[in-house]
């Protein structure tokens, strides 16, 4: 059977731009899939680069390195692609109640929030990074540090779920994760990923020590390996149903709240 993922250039001119962009996409985003996946991409490298040519004009693709990107960094790249070049899916039209300014503090469970920043690892949706946005602005956590191709505010995927609360927080940009990490240990921070590796203790049973990072990784590959090695402990939520994963704004809000409650270590 003929893949879906290969054109002859005869007929791909054929089709109209709206169409070929279509294809550009969907070629994309199958390109992240099996770069996430472990699965060979090299023949979507060289299709995508085929219909820009093609096409005769500057899709501002990536410069994929066959020989030198490692997988994640492939998938990475495809993801900061499909960020900037495909409208987000629009939310259903919901009202939501709006009881903003409602004053019900827990002092306690604030003072340990504004010891905590969050770090963000190259957060593939600008939707989860809204919510995390949300959440960390409505437990008081001190600031967010958006690394990599994390989404920043200005993005409009982001402000939908943020909810307004992008403009409240504090939050500083990083190259990349590795640079938040040093950072928050110059800051004499303890240093926590929200990774399950074999390693890793429940969220619940640990003795937290502040002020003190957290760091949360891409929805698909997680926390990398080069920030993992600079962390101090590793930490996961147990599950206990047949899917043995949450999403990543909920997975955060969860542990959020368990450490901000947690006595000082």
């Amino acid at each position: 059977m003929k893949s879906i993922f290969s054109f002859q250039e005869q007929k791909f001119k054929a089709l109209k731009p709206a169409r070929q962009m279509q294809h550009v996409i969907s070629t994309m985003q199958e390109l992240e899939r099996r770069a996430v996946g472990g699965l060979e991409y090299q023949d979507l490298v060289i299709l995508l680069r085929d219909m820009q040519s093609w096409m005769q004009r500057d899709l501002g693709l990536p410069s994929f390195d066959l020989e030198a990107d490692e997988p994640r960094k492939v998938a990475l790249k495809a993801a900061a692609w499909l960020q900037d070049h495909v409208d987000a899916y629009r939310d259903a039209r919901i009202i939501v109640l709006d009881q903003d300014g409602l004053n019900t503090r827990d002092d306690g469970l604030y003072q340990n929030a504004q010891n905590m920043v969050v770090i963000l690892e190259d957060l593939r949706s600008s939707f989860n990074v809204g919510s995390i946005f949300r959440t960390s602005e409505c437990l008081g956590i001190k600031e967010l540090w958006l690394c990599g191709i994390t989404s920043k505010p200005g993005d409009r995927s982001l402000a939908k779920t943020a909810m307004g609360t992008e403009g409240r927080m504090c939050w500083e940009p990083f190259d990349n994760a590795v640079e938040a990490v040093k950072e928050a240990r110059r800051q004499g921070r303890c240093i926590y990923a929200l990774e399950t590796v074999e390693a890793a203790r429940s969220v619940f049973e640990v003795e937290y020590k502040f002020p003190l990072a957290l760091v949360v990784g891409n929805e698909a590959l997680g926390v990398s390996q080069d920030v993992l090695s600079l962390c101090d402990e590793y930490i996961y939520l147990p599950m206990q149903g047949w899917k043995n994963s949450l999403n990543v704004g909920v997975a955060f809000g969860v542990a959020g709240f368990h450490i901000a409650r947690a006595r000082k270590g």
